[in-house]
């Protein structure tokens, strides 16, 4: 019978301790190998964030973008990821792709200056326009950047091209009017006469000018009366704002009535006004010296215009004032930044209302804050006003422009206002036309008559008699039409 060998005591042994070895081995590496992946795991987004940084540096954006998306969102990675995005915009818009520029920056909303940015986004497209010959379109286009850089003069320049060659093709009609509208803009003005008297063979240049424009001699005398009626009626003596109605007295004091929660009516101790106007919840008066004063809610910052000077005329929109300079430039403070009034020159009037801002050009063009009331087939204006969309116009002849609706009909107008509800007019023998957007909101002023002035807003209307009464009517929640007992009568 074999007889079976038995491992020596001392190799079995050997063997434990050699799995004890291996197990201890095996389990020290796992742990070093989980300690390595738990470390690089919480320090990648340091790594990844660094690499990131240094892509940016480079000026690789779309690398830094794609590492910065991979990690989870933190402070620090999402000012990163805004900072690659707005370089890559940028270099989109230096390569000249402005379509796709403008629409990173658009994404990118309110950081850092990207809406000045999508301005001169549009600006370049604008240029190119007119470098490539389609000067109509380059003017749509830099008209609708009202006063962004030097938008306005650019687009002055498209005019004359275009009438330029309109003339070449011997369009004369379609040639003067583009002339004419350019007003002093290089020599327009002395082409626009050139082309009158050849036109209408007359060879008086200012009266074949009129003649051109379709003003008969007797057209002309009553553009003239009614000029002078203008010059007699008080300007800038009412002003409407939610719930407040303000007056101007002859001596330079101010009225107020109505809501005064936010201290809009506290005008009492104003003296030396020559003009006043006011927005939802604050009233401004023009000083005789230029300077502005105001009172009322400046959450926003409309009443901040302590350091104002050389002003000639203020508007009000709903939580901006804005100021027309000597210098025939535009301020503004308040809710809205209005950078694009920043480029307007050679203004002559301003007007306001709601959010919107517009203005009058020297050549009598149009101007507006925003694209809904933008228009540029709005000339020969001596006066606009504006409200929640839409902006209107007076003409030295009487007739009224609107951007919104036909008021072909109105005649004789000598002043307008434009409110929330509705556009209104006052003519040369002292009535007051109205239309209202909605006949809900339509209030009676038919009725009155010898009216010198008039001040819309949204819930009511004040107008100015001959007589120095000061009549409101519309919502009176706040006693804002509690002006029976004020007069505006020069003293005797």
């Amino acid at each position: 019978m074999k007889q079976e060998v038995q491992p020596a005591a001392g190799q079995a042994e050997a063997e434990k301790r050699f799995v004890k070895r291996t197990v201890i081995l095996s389990t020290s590496i796992a742990l070093v190998l989980t300690a390595i992946g738990l470390a690089l795991f919480f320090t990648r987004a340091r790594w990844v964030t660094a690499w990131a940084e240094r892509a940016i540096a480079d000026g690789n954006y779309t690398r830094a973008i794609s590492l910065l998306e991979a990690l989870d969102a933190t402070d620090e990675r999402d000012a990163l990821l805004l900072e690659s995005r707005y370089g890559n915009a940028a270099a989109v818009l230096a390569g000249g792709d402005y379509e796709q520029a403008e629409a990173l920056f658009s994404a990118l909303g309110d950081y850092a200056d990207s809406h000045t940015q999508i301005l001169e986004c549009r600006y370049r497209a604008a240029a190119d326009v007119f470098e490539a010959g389609r000067y109509a379109d380059a003017a749509a286009q830099f008209y609708a950047l009202s006063g962004y850089g030097d938008s306005m003069e650019r687009y002055d320049a498209c005019r004359y091209a275009e009438a330029l060659e309109l003339l070449d093709a011997g369009e004369r009609n379609a040639a003067f009017r583009l002339f004419a509208d350019l007003g002093d803009y290089r020599d327009a003005g002395a082409r626009a006469e050139a082309l009158a008297v050849a036109l209408t063979g007359v060879s008086d240049p200012a009266l074949a000018l009129s003649l051109a424009k379709g003003y008969s001699p007797e057209a002309l005398e009553a553009m003239e009366a009614l000029g002078a009626v203008r010059e007699r009626l008080p300007q800038h003596v009412l002003a409407v704002g939610f719930y407040h109605t303000v007056a101007l007295r002859p001596d330079g004091t101010v009225l107020a009535a109505g809501r005064n929660d936010e201290g809009q009516c506290d005008v009492g101790e104003w003296s030396d006004i020559v003009a006043i106007d006011a927005g939802a919840y604050h009233t401004v008066g023009l000083r005789s010296d230029g300077t502005v004063v105001a009172a009322g809610r400046n959450s926003e910052g409309q009443c901040s215009v302590g350091e104002w000077s050389r002003v000639t005329a203020i508007a009000c929109t709903d939580y901006n004032t804005i100021a027309l300079l000597e210098d025939g430039t535009v301020l503004s403070t308040g809710f809205q930044e209005n950078e694009a009034l920043t480029g307007w020159r050679d203004v002559t009037a301003i007007g306001g209302g709601a959010y919107q801002t517009v203005a009058v050009r020297s050549n009598g063009q149009l101007l507006a804050s925003h694209r809904s009331a933008q228009d540029d087939t709005m000339s020969g204006l001596i006066a606009a006003d504006a409200s929640t969309g839409y902006a209107v116009g007076l003409c030295s002849d009487g007739t009224v422009k609107h951007t919104a609706v036909d008021l072909s009909g109105w005649h004789d107008v000598v002043a307008i206002c434009a409110g929330t509800n509705g556009t209104f007019g006052l003519t040369a023998n002292g009535e007051v036309l109205a239309y209202f957007f909605q006949s809900r909101n339509a209030i009676a002023l038919d009725d009155l008559s010898g009216v010198v002035a008039i001040a819309a807003g949204g819930t009511h209307i004040a107008v100015l008699l001959e007589d120095g009464r000061v009549v409101v009517r519309g919502d009176n929640a706040f006693g804002q039409c509690d002006t029976a007992g004020w007069s505006l009568a020069a003293a005797e």
